[in-house]
């Protein structure tokens, strides 16, 4: 377990502790019944890539159990590509992901060059459906914490209604307190939906009721006066 290294291409994120512990009191009950699956690392001989089973590697390294010894196949003809997507579609019928972990999954081979279109014919999921994933790396810093802390309360269609507000507002402030109010109290989509409804109708109301007196863009922003002296700054700082 302790010659394991982590892919880059993971197609989960989140690991709870919890899940861990779970994992880790079943394998020392019943040991491990379904083999892992990995690579051969090839910048690290003797090492190997996981493809599928990193709970799994994970919950014996944590608790130490099993004399850190995992049944594994090695996959000799796959690439660190091509194992990941193996261990993204054996989760997806064993365990599905969360949307957090399948929008963190997508951006990495976005990152990587991928078109929507490509992860659509590699996953089967329509490109109309993917495209809502791309908000996950929009979000205010804040926003995604809440994302990746409650991954099966704020899922995607969540996110898109807070893209909604922030796209909408010249912060991300009023997303963030709805944000928590719709987690702390346990709200429905729905409660959700209808406030972003009101608050973007409000802020298209007070734009056009407000028109833009003086304004200049730049590469990565732009800046607005408006009739009533409010001031809207927007900037995007590069990676």
């Amino acid at each position: 377990a302790l010659d394991i290294d982590a892919n880059r291409f993971a197609p989960r994120e989140v690991y709870g502790d919890n899940t861990l512990q779970e994992r880790a009191d079943s394998l020392q009950a019943h040991g491990q019944r379904d083999p892992i699956h990995v690579i051969p690392n090839p910048s690290k001989p003797g090492r190997y890539i996981i493809g599928d089973g990193w709970t799994r590697v994970q919950a014996v390294r944590m608790r130490d159990i099993l004399n850190l010894q995992l049944k594994a196949i090695i996959h000799l003809d796959k690439t660190e590509e091509e194992i990941a997507w193996m261990g993204y579609a054996q989760n997806e019928e064993r365990e599905a992901h969360t949307d957090y972990d399948r929008a963190c999954f997508y951006q990495k081979w976005r990152e990587a060059g991928w078109t929507w279109e490509k992860i659509s014919s590699q996953t089967g999921i329509p490109v109309g459906s993917l495209y809502p994933y791309g908000n996950y790396s929009k979000l205010d810093v804040d926003l995604l914490h809440y994302a990746k802390r409650h991954p099966e309360k704020v899922s995607v269609n969540v996110v898109n209604q807070l893209a909604r507000l922030v796209a909408a507002k010249p912060n991300a402030e009023a997303a963030i307190a709805l944000c928590k109010s719709f987690i702390d109290n346990d709200e429905s989509f729905r409660w959700l939906k209808e406030r972003v409804d009101a608050a973007t109708k409000e802020a298209s109301t007070d734009r056009k009721s407000n028109p833009v007196k003086f304004q200049r863009r730049y590469e990565h922003g732009h800046f607005k006066q408006r009739s009533d002296g409010k001031i809207e700054i927007v900037g995007v700082i590069p990676p």
